[in-house]
């Protein structure tokens, strides 16, 4: 999801689009207003389907039935969904004809690099002819050569954190080096940047071309053109190094111990005895993981401080190797950001953001920092009390949180009051009846419905996969999407273990485009099939269609049973396809301005917006239905569960500032100076920034988002913001009948166009922006936070 040029301004190739997951420790850790906790989770109980039917269901179509079918029964699938007759010598891998083998990814990137030195050819040309004709073709060129090296890089980006086939990670990662360390060298090419000053000087562009180059050009200053050779040179040696860093961390985000052992069982008085066992060894002592839900069931549970203290540090641990990792990731930041002249990283990557400057983030987290403090302080002496009434004569510490929050009265009834006689919220939502809620929740908005097709077995990576087209009321199919939701059968699979939405291909307009190899011309390393004519400002054009990947790690449907979801499952699905529904609605003639490739801080406005249609009681009612019964969600069940999940916690809203800040000071000249630790610098942010005493662990190295939102950590905050005014002042208290006057607003004015104008023009059209916001002087409303 990048393009040729340093995409410092849009989201980078490497960076996929993934919601933040909390680390029960303090941490939270990411990609959204609330942040979620999956270690929370209800244990899922399962039952055999019935077959039963009720009035609520009969009102649900054709359409409804089969897209639940096809996510909750693999045999319907495996019977409707895979084509035995596909000729696996014509489809690959996504629909590339090239990726039927792993071989293939090489193939692709000898196809895709005589393709983009032809266009290099083209454009230095014109540039030396200065033919009027040809310079107008500049801007075209080089958004075609970004997208020739996207169609190999993002899917290579895909192929090495999803597939379970080692050869084909491995292809995938050598290309992926390759192409964009190449990548890196053209960001640095001088004779391609006088092409672009002379095109872009051409009178008759369009709107989107003029914004394209602009653009370009920026990002072609921002990779330091101005400097030498010897300067040009180690900026890309600084990139090459910093996308490998990168990658290992976001690949190794885990607690360096891995298990903590409890030697005598007695110590786990408060847990569940069937919960005691399962952790119990055959030599009588206890074993407990540091992830996943049972260490945060401990931390909740657990009446000894000592062992909770045990498993937080446990949880919070970091490798010499994993704190090295991240240490000269931030340092090579440094140094890049003072080889183009910038003064911090900060700096050199928010230039180009909506904020602008390192200033203006400090402002905005200040002001929230301030609002939000006192009432952490307020929560903070109430846990203080119980734990002194307790019997504990110590000061309350972070590992004490989960366990005495438990304790404090809440007017929303407790999770298991509010599933009384043994319903459980999860068994009102399969992933096949969420996904056809969002399907109808897309024609309310946008006129468009997902429907899912059949795939060839050459075209999926795993048996899992399923393919949904998504079609407009009027303009029929606008894009795909590719949907791999369940964990693998064998632990020893790779895939990666978050959520997270990966563009494969941006939307662009092909008609008008010029061809020079006969490999490419010949569609090798494109899809055909999914390109499509158009009437776009009168006249006809054909467009390559968007096409996208979601990623999560949800429970398996297995022996007739579907994949049962709670509601932080839920909301990951709308969020990360807020993230799709972006890239299908924004079809430009410029991938570089297509979709998602928008401004860091922009990006996830989409996704953000469709959490909160997940968390509308009456909307999510309409998309339960029990997995045995077919009735929908008693409203009981439903109140009780949303308010709880969503009542407001001071401490995780602190502590996603804390998060935002630590990222800022990390990008800051911190991590130039020689003696830089990113332990003491994590330790002196919570001092700063929190309400618990500091505790001395490297958990920053679990910190994964600093890989990819590195300065831009303050994003999901900064997106909530807008999201939450957005469908305040569109959707909140409408009927759903109503809503499609929102939907066609933001299609028009602030997702349709991408990243083809400044998102502060959009947020101003729909009615959000506040004065004095753009010029970095925020205000605090409430009603902003979540």
């Amino acid at each position: 999801m990048r393009s040729v040029l340093p995409l410092t301004s849009r989201v980078p190739t490497s960076t996929f689009l993934y919601r933040q997951f909390r680390s029960p420790t303090h941490p939270l850790h990411i990609h959204h207003s609330r942040f979620p906790k999956p270690w929370h989770s209800r244990c899922i109980t399962r039952h055999i389907f019935t077959g039963q039917t009720s009035e609520a269901s009969r009102t649900d179509t054709a359409a409804d039935e089969t897209l639940r079918r096809v996510f909750d029964d693999p045999s319907y699938w495996n019977t409707h969904g895979v084509e035995t007759s596909a000729n696996p010598t014509t489809t690959g891998l996504l629909g590339f004809r090239l990726l039927t083998h792993p071989e293939g990814f090489a193939q692709a990137g000898e196809v895709a690099l005589r393709e983009i030195r032809l266009i290099i050819e083209k454009v230095q040309e014109a540039s030396r002819t200065e033919t009027a004709t040809e310079l107008h073709k500049t801007v075209k060129r080089l958004d075609k050569l970004s997208d020739i090296l996207c169609s190999v890089l993002d899917t290579a980006e895909l192929v090495r954190n999803v597939h379970p086939d080692r050869t084909w990670v491995r292809a995938a990662d050598s290309v992926h080096v390759a192409l964009n360390s190449f990548m890196n060298e053209l960001n640095t090419n001088r004779e391609l940047y006088a092409a672009l000053q002379k095109g872009k000087n051409i009178e008759r562009l369009s709107q989107q071309a003029r914004r394209v180059a602009d653009l370009l050009s920026k990002d072609f200053e921002k990779s330091g053109i101005h400097m030498d050779v010897k300067h040009r040179r180690r900026y890309v040696e600084l990139q090459d190094r910093i996308d490998v860093l990168a990658q290992k961390m976001v690949m190794n985000p885990y607690p360096a111990v891995r298990e903590v052992g409890v030697d005598d069982v007695r110590l786990l008085e408060g847990l569940p005895d069937r919960l005691i066992r399962h952790l119990t060894t055959r030599s009588r002592k206890a074993v407990i993981p540091t992830t996943g839900p049972i260490s945060a069931s401990v931390l909740k549970m657990v009446r000894n401080e000592e062992v909770r203290k045990k498993l937080y540090v446990a949880m919070n641990s970091g490798s010499p190797q994993q704190i090295e990792v991240l240490e000269e990731l931030l340092q090579k930041r440094g140094e890049l950001a003072r080889t183009v002249g910038k003064e911090t990283f900060a700096h050199y990557c928010l230039a180009d953001k909506m904020v602008q400057r390192p200033e203006h983030v400090s402002s905005f987290l200040e002001a929230l920092h301030a609002a939000q403090r006192p009432s952490a302080i307020q929560r903070l002496q109430t846990l203080r009390q119980l734990k002194h009434r307790l019997g504990s004569k110590s000061d309350v510490q972070i590992w004490d949180r989960l366990f005495l929050s438990q304790f404090i009265p809440s007017p929303v009834a407790s999770d298991n009051a509010a599933v009384s006689g043994g319903a459980n919220l999860s068994h009102y939502f399969t992933a096949g009846s969420v996904f056809a809620g969002l399907s109808k929740l897309f024609q309310a908005l946008y006129g468009i419905t997902l429907e899912p097709t059949s795939v060839s077995p050459s075209e999926a990576w795993h048996p899992d996969v399923r393919k949904l087209q998504v079609v407009h009321e009027t303009e029929g199919l606008i894009g795909v999407i590719y949907c791999d939701l369940y964990r693998r059968k064998d632990n020893a699979a790779h895939k990666f273990e978050g959520s997270a939405h990966f563009t494969v291909r941006c939307s662009r307009r092909v008609d008008d485009e010029e061809h020079f190899s006969s490999d490419y011309q010949n569609g090798v390393m494109r899809i055909p099939e999914t390109e499509k004519e158009f009437v776009q400002d009168g006249k006809l054009k054909r467009f390559q269609l968007p096409v996208v990947v979601l990623v999560t790690p949800f429970e398996r449907p297995r022996d007739g049973h579907p994949s049962l979801l709670n509601l932080w499952q839920i909301e990951t699905i709308f969020h990360e396809m807020g993230h799709a529904m972006h890239s299908m609605l924004a079809r430009t003639s410029y991938q570089h301005i297509s979709g998602t490739r928008v401004p860091m801080d922009f990006v996830e406005v989409p996704s953000i917006l469709m959490e909160q249609f997940a968390r509308s009681p009456s909307f999510i009612s309409s998309v339960s239905r029990h997995y045995q019964t077919h009735d929908r969600i008693p409203p009981h069940i439903l109140d009780a569960a949303l308010g709880l999940s969503h009542s407001k916690d001071p401490f995780e809203s602190l502590h996603q500032l804390q998060l935002a800040m630590l990222d800022q000071m990390y990008h800051s000249s911190i991590p130039i100076d020689t003696d830089f630790d990113s332990t003491k610098t994590w330790m002196r942010c919570q001092d700063s920034c929190g309400v618990f005493p500091p505790v001395e662990t490297p958990w920053q190295v679990q910190f994964s988002h600093l890989s990819s939102y590195g300065a831009t950590y303050y994003s999901y905050i900064w997106s909530g913001r807008w999201a939450r005014r957005i469908f305040r002042r569109w959707f909140e208290g409408r009927p759903v009948d109503q809503w499609k006057e929102g939907g066609e607003m933001l299609r028009n004015e602030l997702f349709g166009v991408g990243g083809g104008r400044d998102p502060w023009i959009g947020l101003e059209k729909v009615g959000v922006v506040v004065d004095g916001e753009r010029e970095g002087v925020y205000t605090v409303d409430s009603n902003d936070i979540g």
